[in-house]
């Protein structure tokens, strides 16, 4: 268990070519992690391009975020 006064960075790193189901599910889940920020970072903070082509547009550039407790890349 997470301790209430704790507060967890939590960010996912966008990269062109990504599923965005690989990001979505967990997404749905790391979002709702009580005393969390959720965030979306890409390299440069440049939208990227799913593998068919949906535009997602990251919270800013990885080399920006904060110091992440939680980090997902999203994979198959």
């Amino acid at each position: 268990m997470i301790p209430s006064e704790r507060h967890l960075q939590i960010g996912s790193l966008l990269f062109e070519g990504l599923d965005q189901i690989d990001l979505a599910g967990p997404f749905e889940v790391l979002a709702r992690v009580p005393n969390a920020t959720y965030r979306v970072f890409s390299p440069g903070g440049q939208p990227v391009r799913d593998i068919y082509g949906l535009r997602l547009a990251p919270d800013g550039a990885l080399e920006e975020a904060p110091p992440l407790d939680v980090v997902h890349i999203p994979g198959g």
